[in-house]
């Protein structure tokens, strides 16, 4: 990720350890990928074996793996950073 937003120059990084918090965002979305995963299975194929599905699950696990990362960490910082639609319009403007 960025260090810094290239419209408004907000720091990515507020303190130090700051996105400690976004790990338990990310084991809420692979906890929701893992059931959905789980469901889907068991529609699709009902007569699943344990090794069908831990391999399901850790194939979800590892091509999701950069999208719950940076999404975790977007989620997180969307938290507690509000996003100022008038000041980001005036640097865009300003760019231009």
């Amino acid at each position: 990720m960025h260090s810094h937003c290239p419209h408004c120059a907000q720091s990515f990084e507020p303190e130090p350890g700051f996105y400690f918090g976004a790990m338990f965002v990310s084991y809420a979305i692979n906890t929701a990928l893992f059931i959905a995963a789980w469901v889907a299975l068991t529609v699709v194929y009902p007569d699943y074996s344990l090794t069908m599905l831990l391999g399901l699950l850790t194939g979800v696990v590892i091509l999701g793996l950069p999208l719950t990362y940076r999404l975790s960490r977007s989620i997180w910082i969307a938290i507690f950073v509000r996003y100022d639609r008038k000041f980001a319009g005036e640097t865009t403007m300003k760019q231009r």
